[in-house]
């Protein structure tokens, strides 16, 4: 489903899909065994609690389980055993236990939540966003992302030439002025709603447009006094180089600024 940017100066449909990534640290499949025995350890998700719902009735039943070995037809204690969960579903059930189906009855289903003061409100899901409405007030300093904690980043393009005209001018434009546009999104199907920064990028000599969707803002709780007088760092051990040396980095981010002025 194509999303439409609209701004004060252009109106277009793009296509948005979730950015790749780079593992820059190695991750390799980690396993458990026993020093002394050299048996394997594997963690799994276990039962903590359970209960069964009588259908129709709505009561919760006392459950009697009886295991058996299946080599031998013995019966073994529960106190023996472990329950493991290997799959699991959600179904929506009545106050009676019977499984509703949520398609069928989908226009019957209310949806509401009781407030602090004890007041029941009605509310429904969110629609999938369709348009991005980011008028001219709504284009904020691009320090603004930095306190937000981002949940998920989309890449935004288009195949149209023409429409491709319409957001470089705009990224060339919000780049100079390093501002980004602030909306909201939602997925839909839900009561999930973010806040969207629309952010211009420059790449390896093209650009582009991120959407960064937060629904959390970072809040400093141990922020430092600026000493008057900075004291000379002791040099210290180093520690286990896992990520690459920032050197190279930064190195790498000089020599794309290089290559982008040239």
């Amino acid at each position: 489903m194509p999303l439409r940017i609209r701004t004060a100066g252009i109106e277009v449909d793009v296509k948005m899909k979730l950015v790749g990534n780079e593992i820059m640290v190695p991750k390799p499949d980690i396993q458990m065994r026993r020093i002394d025995t050299g048996d394997i350890l594997e963690k799994v998700r276990v039962v903590a609690d359970r209960r069964f719902l009588w259908i129709g009735h709505g009561k919760e039943l006392a459950t009697e389980t009886r295991l058996i070995d299946p080599e031998t037809g013995k019966q073994v204690s529960s106190s023996e055993a472990l329950e493991i969960l290997s799959h699991y579903s959600y179904k929506l059930v009545d106050s009676k236990g019977n499984v509703v189906d949520e398609k069928e009855i989908g226009e019957l289903i209310e949806y509401y939540y009781i407030d602090e003061n004890g007041e029941e409100h009605t509310v429904r899901p969110f629609e999938r966003t369709q348009l991005l409405d980011i008028p001219p007030e709504n284009w904020v300093p691009s320090t603004v992302v930095d306190e937000f904690v981002i949940t998920a980043v989309y890449e935004l393009y288009t195949d149209k030439k023409l429409d491709v005209v319409k957001l470089w001018e705009l990224a060339e434009k919000m780049l100079k002025e390093d501002k980004v546009g602030v909306a909201t999104y939602s997925h839909g199907r839900g009561f999930v709603s973010y806040y969207a920064f629309l952010c211009p990028i420059m790449a390896d000599g093209k650009f582009g447009w991120l959407l960064k969707l937060t629904d959390t803002k970072m809040r400093l709780n141990h922020l430092m006094e600026t000493p008057a007088k900075i004291p000379i760092p002791v040099k210290q051990a180093p520690t286990l180089e896992r990520l690459p040396p920032v050197q190279l980095i930064v190195a790498t981010a000089k020599k794309k600024k290089q290559q982008q002025t040239s």
